[in-house]
């Protein structure tokens, strides 16, 4: 009651006159945060939109200017060339076996599939490592990671 006397007014009430403050500033920032919010929002949506319309003019070839590098090579020619199909099948050699990737590990002891294919590339066999990841599975391998972190195989 000292407040009303005209006395200064107890750490309660400074306290709470400072709660207050603060939560008016608060709701404010979060009423200019959510206009922001809004703002944002139609940006996106009208990105979106544009990002929409240059899709669909894209694929009908109104409109669309060609950015690709197979559409920057064939402008000039007026017709598109057909890349050869890959034929499906074995990308390794099918010198490259399970008994191969054994017979490094045993001269090696413990390697890397990059270490693995190195061996074997050098012996006439261009293979790479994640060919050997799958053989060495194949061939029995343990599996383990190395001092450097790296993942390594070993009979």
């Amino acid at each position: 009651m000292a407040a009303a006397s005209g006395g200064p007014p107890s750490p309660i009430v400074q306290a709470a006159e400072r709660l207050v403050a603060r939560i008016e500033a608060l709701v404010n920032q979060v009423s200019s945060l959510r206009a922001e919010n809004a703002t944002l929002r139609r940006e996106v949506r009208e990105a979106v939109a544009l990002l929409e319309r240059a899709g669909s003019a894209g694929s009908d070839g109104v409109g669309a200017k060609k950015t690709s590098r197979r559409a920057a090579t064939t402008a000039g020619k007026g017709h598109r060339r057909r890349r050869k199909k890959s034929p499906k099948g074995r990308a390794t050699p099918a010198s490259v076996t399970a008994e191969v990737v054994r017979a490094v590990l045993a001269k090696k002891g413990a390697a890397t599939a990059s270490e693995i294919a190195h061996e074997i590339t050098l012996a006439g066999a261009p293979v790479s490592g994640r060919a050997i990841r799958f053989l060495a599975e194949r061939a029995g391998a343990q599996t383990f990671v190395g001092d450097d972190g790296q993942r390594r195989y070993r009979l």
